[in-house]
């Protein structure tokens, strides 16, 4: 048994023998039957949030009015979420109102897909009413009683679908791709932040071309940020090698490529990046779209390492050789990294000369900086000094 779960089991055990039902539940069961690593254990349970806070000595109230109660257990922290049935969905996301239950199969029945659906309890036995395994062993991803209830529920769920199916090489079952394509429009009502994580989550599974594939079929890029009426771009993006290595910069950056946005930072602020990931795509973005390859000593140093890199990368995903330990290498080798890196700075130019500060300062700097780069000049500073003509101390 996987040592995630043995490590947990303390916390079944303390709840079934205080009474109660307790599973493993959700991802990390089916990761389990399809031996995938496991990071975290979800485990749900009949015993009701304040019947948990009284078993366990170390509680906190992490999600406590929808029945989720963080317990501390041989220094480990652990999800116990109460069994639950939800109502109405107003918002396409969150449920009206929550009622806690004591029945695992009710609780199941509120659960996405099949394969999400399967529990397992303390002696690692599964609890299956859905028959998850059987979507597991056909590599189907089914949902939960009928497909357009569950996507009504929370929309997000169309793009989890899409999702699992490029992490897990999977399919969808013809009922849930046809509520699918059915019900897309739901999409528009579920919030960019949530969105943009399941983009990177199917972006770095294997089955990334089928992924898309399912997407532009079902017309999703409709309801994603910047990204309706981009077909064909879409199709481009989608042939390139993303599962050779790929890493979230790379991703954005690719999009960009693909789409050719007007403004490439509102069209990444509209998936809600950080400001960081927005300014480095912006600086690569001319080297990456003419699939820049050789570099110059000049050109390494101004781009930076983390700009040279992320082409590099963007451009072996499209096909080129990988040169990043050849550039890595040329980077290390140069003279300077940075202006600050200089043996001089403005202080020296100033007490060397006499003259008042100025704009001479920065040409100067400057001057010494490309020299230095160059190897015309060791960055030493009595050579800088007779370079610059002033007499040595």
């Amino acid at each position: 048994m996987n040592d995630v779960f043995l490590k947990a089991l303390p916390v079944l055990q303390k709840l079934t023998t205080a009474g109660f039902e307790a599973y493993f539940v959700g991802g990390s069961v089916r990761d389990y039957l399809l031996n995938r690593p496991i990071s975290d254990v979800d485990i749900a349970t009949s015993a009701f949030p304040e019947e948990v806070k009284d078993i366990f000595q170390s509680t906190y109230d992490t999600g406590i009015a929808h029945g989720t109660v963080t317990v501390r257990e041989n220094k480990e922290c652990y999800e116990v979420t109460t069994f639950r049935t939800e109502g109405t969905y107003e918002d396409f996301r969150r449920p009206s109102e929550v009622t806690f239950i004591r029945s695992l199969e009710e609780d199941l029945l509120r659960r996405d897909f099949t394969m999400n659906a399967i529990a397992m309890d303390e002696n690692f036995k599964l609890h299956d009413p859905f028959s998850g395994q059987l979507a597991i062993q056909n590599k189907e991803i089914k949902a939960v009683g009928k497909a357009s209830e569950r996507f009504h529920e929370d929309a997000l769920r169309m793009m989890r679908a899409v999702r699992f199916l490029s992490q897990l090489d999977f399919q969808l079952d013809k009922e849930t791709e046809t509520a699918l394509a059915n019900q897309i429009a739901l999409l528009q009502h579920t919030s960019v932040e949530r969105i943009t994580v399941e983009w990177i989550k199917m972006m770095k599974g294997q089955a990334v071309k089928r992924a898309i594939g399912l997407l532009l079929k079902v017309e999703m890029e409709t309801y994603l940020p910047g990204l309706k009426g981009e077909k064909s771009a879409l199709t481009e993006f989608a042939s390139w090698n993303w599962e050779k290595r790929t890493t979230e910069t790379a991703v954005w950056l690719g999009l960009v490529i693909a789409v050719k946005p007007r403004n490439i930072t509102a069209f990444l602020k509209a998936w809600k990046l950080p400001n960081k990931t927005i300014q480095l795509v912006n600086k690569a973005y001319e080297d990456a779209l003419y699939m820049k390859e050789t570099w110059l000593t000049e050109e390494l140093y101004h781009a930076q390492e983390a700009v040279f890199l992320l082409v590099n990368e963007i451009n072996y995903i499209r096909g080129q050789s990988d040169k990043e330990d050849e550039l890595k290498k040329a980077y290390e080798l140069l003279p300077i990294h940075s202006k600050k890196d200089l043996a001089i700075t403005g202080a020296d130019l100033l007490k060397w000369t006499g003259e008042n500060a100025g704009p001479w300062v920065k040409e100067t700097l400057d001057k010494v900086e490309c020299q230095v780069l160059l190897g015309k000049i060791n960055n030493e500073k009595n050579q800088i000094k007779r370079w610059l003509g002033y007499h040595e101390e």
